[in-house]
């Protein structure tokens, strides 16, 4: 029994050649230069090289496809009622957002440009 090997099921974590014997043959191998590539020298030119990495590349492109954008058409999806109150919660929202812009340009004038004042005011009305 080995305490550092953990098993699941057929899988194990450790160490998998605890008891196994080397080969003899291994350690009488040398290891030998290859004969065939001994004076040959291969020289890569730029565009090749180029060329590989241009379609390693396209490999691993994302494709991505544009869907024409057209414009929703609220009367599909939403009542006339529900459209009026929609429309009257945006104004109360945007009027909301100009007191505090307001607010924000009283105590800091000219510190924020109208549209970092506006988006930080909406930010603050929406909070509350």
């Amino acid at each position: 029994m080995d305490v550092n090997q953990v098993r699941f099921g057929n899988y194990s974590i450790g160490n998998s050649g605890v008891g196994a014997r080397k080969s003899e043959g291994k350690e009488k191998q040398e290891v030998l230069p290859e004969a065939k590539n001994e004076g040959v020298k291969r020289e890569i030119s730029a565009d090749e090289m180029f060329s590989a990495m241009n379609i390693a590349g396209l490999q691993n492109k994302a494709q991505i496809n544009i869907n024409s954008r057209a414009e929703i058409n609220p009367m599909d999806y939403l009542s006339e009622d529900r459209i009026k109150d929609i429309e009257a919660m945006m104004g109360k929202f945007e009027s909301g957002v100009n007191q505090v812009a307001d607010v924000i340009e009283a105590e800091f004038p000219n510190a924020l440009s109208q549209q970092d004042k506006l988006a930080l005011a909406a930010n603050i009305y929406a909070a509350e």
